[in-house]
């Protein structure tokens, strides 16, 4: 009977009752997580967007970070060129910078980037890792990222001229034998990754290599986004490799709204104040997001004229940045904004759309709902700089046998998923419809209204949150409106919810496409 006893506490425990008798985040290979390429200008926007990158390093397989150029900031070469001498066809919309030159064509440099950021930010990962690897064995170690971390074409904007280590990097990572998908994010100008690409054309075209060559490159890579400068179109690499991809992945948070300190919808203003910000991540949550920047928090933004510099300032006001000639005259309408110290600036996180929280590849979630899913995410991880696995939050692992169903108008499924949450916390269950479905039966479909959130809602059997018991299947009959027309996608949620001080949220994400009656 002892030995019984013992035996049912010990599977007690293993089932996630107790937070740390369980392996938290099972250890994977990093092969079978997506595979990106950050390129960035380092504004303070990408500032934090790298910070949150670190963060979140756990969820997909980066393999380089590379400092670039863009028309907003660039860092020159000594004083030896000026922006039109080098990139005649420049973008960059500084009108006169309080008059310091004529127009943008004979600026140095603008608003240069810290270059010591990279860097030091990865000096504060490594203090950081020693808890944050403790909470997922996934997180990439130190060593590696310096490994890929490098400078890539920084002196102009559009500048694609030289190779630089950050351009070799990424022609190595194109060419090596490693075929997923490579997703080039361009947070500034593309004009690095145009070099690598370049390069490749000038070592292999002409050669008995270059067809496979350009099999390899099509097929492998894609670009997000054409960058802050026209040398996509000034190099001709899309005539160099027909048929090189766009990366259409969505973005799914709401990280980058500027003014939403002051303009965001009720339901998510806190989550972009003071109050909350300080309290969740900014102080006493490891090296990392200490560095974050937050509106006048007293810290000078390296390069950046006092319009600008939101560090030491309360207000956001492109129109007096206008009349001083740091930006295009169009903006000189725009209206103030005031802040309060501590508020929420602005954060480019190009990553987000990687994180596995149970939504569909493809689906963009740029609601307010999942604003409020992205913040108290951040803010459970904030905790797992600082403790260790026992003393942090970690999320529900959902699990369903189907996701993809094809149903008649006027016809019903049943879904079902169920979850267990390793550290033991009760859960609540929600099922809930997206307030438009996807037309034309695929992912990358444009949106379309479907009479609004009520009807759809109404065909869910189930409505509002419920408590979940761990383990147990939690069904809800949907029936497919009559009026659903054939190709229309549905897409329903199961979100489950941990009870915990930083709570975390995971979906079943079920996609419902309508077919022929």
């Amino acid at each position: 009977m002892v030995k019984k006893v013992f035996l049912c506490s010990l599977l007690f425990a293993f089932c996630g009752l107790s937070a740390y008798a369980v392996n938290l985040e099972p250890k994977v290979d990093k092969k079978s997580q997506e595979r990106i390429i950050i390129t960035t200008d380092l504004e303070v926007d990408d500032m934090n967007g790298i910070i949150l990158s670190l963060m979140y390093a756990d969820q997909y397989d980066l393999a380089g970070i590379v400092w670039t150029a863009g028309m907003f900031h660039f860092n020159g070469d000594h004083g030896e060129h000026t922006l039109a001498e080098i990139t005649p066809n420049y973008r960059c919309n500084a009108q006169h910078c309080e008059h310091t030159v004529a127009n943008a064509g004979e600026l140095r440099s603008y608003r240069p980037a810290d270059p010591t950021f990279l860097d030091r930010m990865l000096n504060f990962y490594e203090i950081d890792y020693k808890n944050l690897s403790k909470n997922s064995p996934n997180y990439p170690t130190p060593d590696y990222l310096r490994s890929i971390t490098k400078v890539g074409n920084v002196e102009f904007e559009g500048d694609y001229r030289f190779e630089t280590e950050g351009s070799k990097l990424i022609e190595e990572i194109i060419m090596d034998d490693d075929m997923r998908p490579l997703h080039i994010q361009h947070w500034g100008g593309i004009n690095t990754t145009v070099r690598a690409l370049y390069s490749i054309y000038e070592k292999y075209h002409g050669t008995a290599d270059w067809d496979k060559v350009l099999q390899k490159v099509v097929a492998k890579v894609r670009l997000a986004g054409s960058g802050e400068d026209n040398c996509r179109a000034d190099s001709k690499i899309d005539e160099m490799f027909p048929g090189l991809q766009n990366d259409n992945r969505p973005w799914i948070s709401s990280y980058g709204q500027f003014f939403s300190a002051k303009t965001a919808a009720p339901e998510v203003l806190p989550y972009y104040q003071s109050d909350y910000l300080c309290d969740a991540f900014k102080f006493n949550h490891g090296k990392l997001l200490s560095e974050f920047w937050l509106m006048g928090e007293g810290r000078a933004v390296f390069g950046e004229p006092l319009i600008y510099n939101y560090g030491l300032i309360t207000y956001m006001d492109w129109g007096l940045s206008a009349k001083l000639g740091w930006g295009p005259e169009n903006l000189s309408s725009r209206p103030r904004y005031e802040f309060d110290p501590f508020d929420w600036m602005c954060c480019q996180f190009g990553c987000s759309g990687y994180i596995n929280l149970g939504i569909r590849p493809g689906m963009s979630h740029l609601n307010n709902r999942y604003t409020q899913v992205y913040f108290d995410e951040l803010a459970a991880r904030a905790d797992w700089a600082i403790a260790g696995p026992e003393k942090c939050n970690h999320a529900p692992i959902v699990k369903a046998e189907n996701l993809d169903f094809k149903v008649k108008p006027g016809k019903s499924v049943t879904l079902a998923a169920s979850a267990v949450d390793p550290d033991g916390n009760e859960m609540t269950v929600k099922w809930w419809v997206e307030p438009t479905m996807e037309r034309g039966a695929n992912p990358f479909a444009a949106k379309v209204p479907f009479g609004g959130d009520e009807v759809l809602g109404n065909c869910l059997s189930v409505q509002g949150e419920q408590t979940y018991v761990a383990g147990t299947p939690s069904t809800v009959t949907f029936t497919v409106p009559k009026t659903a027309k054939i190709g229309d996608r549905i897409v329903v949620n199961m979100e489950v919810t941990d009870k915990a001080e930083r709570p975390m949220h995971r979906y079943a994400q079920f996609f419902i496409d309508v077919v022929k009656k």
